[in-house]
């Protein structure tokens, strides 16, 4: 159905064994040093520094979305998930506090269901892959950059972003693109910005 990006996590009907499956796939994968790819030759880091409820900061954020969002249409409209977290996105049961308590996120089973895509998408795009579109914006400060993957193929439209740090990548954030707004940023960052990256 996604083409060259596995089947989606196979969560459950209770929420907070959804959860648990999740992030046993996170540790599995990309918590562990020895089974996370490289990306273009360079290690990836998680964000591991604050550790909430037992589970890292870089794992809540991947599988939640700010609290502000709020929809008349549903992200996952036409996926399972929608079954499984209730509308959690706009109901606000099940929620996270991330940054030290100052940013308050809604758990969204359809993110943590697309964990499997993460990895996906640094494969592919280490195997250059015409379908992943890449591109370094520029940042100020210590980091070189924000380093952008896209794929959108198939009905599928999911972006991964890195800090690019001089001997590393660190994941910063992964999720489905969903507004028409934020697909149409992207596309007019990745005109400006694609000649940024050569690999």
């Amino acid at each position: 159905m996604f083409d060259r990006l596995s089947a989606p996590l196979n969560l459950t009907c209770d929420f907070d064994e959804s959860l648990i499956l999740a992030f046993d796939y996170f540790n599995k994968t990309f918590d562990n040093s020895n089974r996370r790819p490289n990306l273009f030759g360079k290690d990836i880091f998680i964000e591991k520094h604050e550790i909430i409820s037992g589970w890292p900061a870089g794992f809540w954020h991947i599988v939640s979305i700010e609290d502000n969002h709020h929809f008349r249409v549903l992200p996952c409209s036409n996926d399972i998930n929608i079954d499984l977290c209730k509308e959690n996105c706009n109901k606000n049961v099940h929620q996270i506090k991330i940054k030290n308590g100052v940013e308050t996120r809604n758990i969204c089973l359809l993110r943590a269901s697309r964990l499997p895509w993460i990895i996906d998408i640094i494969n592919l795009a280490n195997q250059k892959d015409p379908l992943i579109k890449i591109w370094l914006k520029p940042g100020n400060g210590p980091s070189n950059g924000k380093l952008y993957l896209r794929y959108q193929h198939n009905g599928a439209d999911y972006i991964v972003i890195f800090s690019a740090e001089k001997r590393f990548y660190r994941l910063i954030s992964a999720f489905p693109v969903f507004y028409v707004n934020e697909k149409e940023a992207f596309a007019k960052d990745y005109i400006t910005y694609v000649w940024s990256f050569t690999g």
